[in-house]
C-alpha cells in the first residue's frame, strides 16, 4: 500500500497533537522528508490542504424545517388534548340533569389535562434547546459560584 497526501493530511492532527503511535509518528516524518512542499505547509497552516465537505443544496432548509417543525411541539399530544378537552366538555354538557355522578367528567377532563400538561412542558424543552438566547446559560448546567 503507498501513502500519499490525503492518508498524511488526515493522520495530521493525531501526529500534531501527540496521540499518534510511533509507528504513525515514523510514517508522517518519513513521507515529509519526501515531500518538503507538503511539510512546510503543514508547519504553516495545516488546514490550507484540508477541503471542507460537500454538503446537498438543500441542507439549510432541511435544518430550518426540522428546527420549525420542533419548536411547534408533538402535535399528537395537541390533538389528544384537544379531543379529550372536547370530551370533557360534552360530558358536563350531556349531564347537566344533575342526578348523574360527575365521575366520567372528573376522569376525561383530568387526562385532558395530562396531555395539556405533557404539550406545554416538551413545547417548553424543545423551545429551550433550540432558542439561543445572549446571556442565558444552556440548558442543564448549574449554578458553581455563589453572588
Amino acid at each position: 500500500m503507498t501513502v500519499t497526501r490525503p492518508v498524511i493530511i488526515d493522520l495530521w492532527p493525531a501526529y500534531a497533537s501527540g496521540e499518534a503511535s510511533a509507528e504513525t509518528r515514523a510514517l508522517i516524518e518519513e513521507f515529509l522528508r519526501g515531500d518538503p512542499d507538503l511539510a512546510r505547509q503543514l508547519q504553516k497552516d495545516p488546514l490550507a490542504a484540508i477541503e471542507p465537505p460537500s454538503l446537498p443544496p438543500d441542507t439549510e432548509m432541511r435544518a430550518f424545517t426540522r428546527a420549525r417543525r420542533r419548536l411547534s411541539g408533538y402535535p399528537w399530544l395537541l390533538q389528544m388534548a384537544i379531543l379529550f378537552s372536547s370530551l370533557a366538555f360534552a360530558r358536563i354538557v350531556s349531564d347537566t340533569s344533575w342526578d348523574v355522578s360527575p365521575r366520567q367528567f372528573i376522569i376525561t377532563a383530568a387526562i385532558a389535562a395530562v396531555f395539556w400538561i405533557a404539550f406545554f412542558v416538551s413545547l417548553w424543552r424543545m423551545r429551550a434547546t433550540i432558542m439561543i438566547v445572549p446571556g442565558r446559560k444552556p440548558a442543564g448546567t448549574a449554578k458553581t459560584g455563589r453572588s
